[in-house]
């Protein structure tokens, strides 16, 4: 009778894909603002080390042990792609942590200090200008709303 060879899911090469894709994951729940927003860098940061440690112990179970193994092509590509999610994590864990902290800021409902910005036609205008009165407008009332967007990459 040939040997056959049994083949056997590698749980700990997938459980660590899967914990590194958590942890990529985790760090677009930031921007949902929930509760604990706080932690979510550090518990991304986590999920990627236990990642990097199951990832390990996948590679060791089909690479250490003598004989042949089905599946090595296969658990390299995972690990790669592995590899690059816990990267991407632990990248996005620095960056983070060195964005400075806006302290001079205005809080919400805080008015906002005076300022000019140029408009979409390239056009100066002053947050004063934004809410003066137009010839149009019933005495009285309150100041028009107006809202600004600021876009990071956009100076």
């Amino acid at each position: 009778m040939p040997d056959t060879i049994e083949k056997q899911l590698n749980w700990a090469m997938w459980l660590g894909f899967l914990l590194a894709l958590g942890a990529v994951l985790s760090n677009v729940t930031f921007f949902a603002n929930p509760p604990a927003q706080r932690v979510i860098p550090w518990l991304s940061l986590l999920l990627a080390v236990v990642a990097l440690l199951f990832v390990a112990m996948g590679l060791w179970r089909v690479f250490a042990p003598p004989g042949i193994h089905r599946g090595r092509i296969l658990i390299s590509t995972l690990s790669l792609f592995s590899l690059l999610l816990v990267a991407a994590a632990i990248f996005t864990f620095v960056r983070a942590r060195a964005l400075p902290r806006s302290a001079g800021a205005p809080q919400v409902g805080e008015k906002a200090p005076g300022f000019t910005l140029a408009d979409t036609t390239g056009r100066p205008v002053s947050l004063d200008q934004l809410f003066a009165p137009t010839a149009d407008s019933a005495p009285g009332l309150p100041p028009k709303a107006v809202l600004l967007i600021f876009y990071r990459g956009y100076w």
